[in-house]
C-alpha cells in the first residue's frame, strides 16, 4: 500500500513538472520598443550606431516575470520585454543619463543583441527575461 502511495506521490509530481516546461522563444521587436522620443532615455540595442559616449555611468540589469496572460506566451513575453526596457528607462534617467547603449535580451544563458528580435523564457505559468545594457551620457552637442 505505500509503495502504491509513492508511486502516484512521483506520477504527480512528474505530471505537474512536465506542465511547468519553460520554452526559450526569440521574438520579433515590437514597434513601440524601437520608437524613439528626443525628450526620453534612448535605447540603442546591440552594436546600433550612436554619439560617441561622453560619460559612462555604469552597467545595468533588469529581470522581469510576468504572469501568464489570457492572451498567450508571446503577448506575455511583450509585456514582460515592455515592463523590462521601462524598468531600465527609468533607472537610466535616475543617473540622469539620456541613453542606454548595447541593450540586450537574455532568459538564463541565452542571449541576443539583436534590434530586431528579443529572448524570452515563456511557459505556462508566465514569461521572464532580463535586459540590460550600458547607461551612458552621449556628447551631442
Amino acid at each position: 500500500m505505500k509503495r502504491k502511495i509513492v508511486l502516484a506521490m512521483m506520477a504527480g509530481v512528474l505530471i505537474t513538472q512536465a506542465g511547468c516546461t519553460t520554452q526559450v522563444r526569440s521574438l520579433p521587436m515590437p514597434p513601440s520598443a524601437q520608437t524613439q522620443s528626443a525628450k526620453d532615455v534612448t535605447l540603442y540595442f546591440g552594436d546600433q550606431k550612436h554619439a560617441n559616449v561622453k560619460t559612462m555611468l555604469g552597467k545595468k540589469e533588469v529581470a522581469v516575470r510576468v504572469a501568464r496572460t489570457m492572451d498567450g506566451q508571446d503577448a506575455t513575453c511583450n509585456i514582460a520585454f515592455a515592463k523590462a526596457l521601462d524598468q531600465l528607462r527609468d533607472y537610466a534617467r535616475e543617473q540622469h543619463a539620456d541613453a542606454v547603449i548595447n541593450v540586450r535580451t537574455r532568459f538564463q544563458h541565452t542571449e541576443t543583441t539583436s534590434g530586431t528580435e528579443f529572448i524570452c523564457g515563456s511557459s505556462n505559468n508566465g514569461s521572464t527575461l532580463a535586459v540590460r545594457g550600458d547607461v551612458v551620457k552621449l556628447d551631442v552637442e
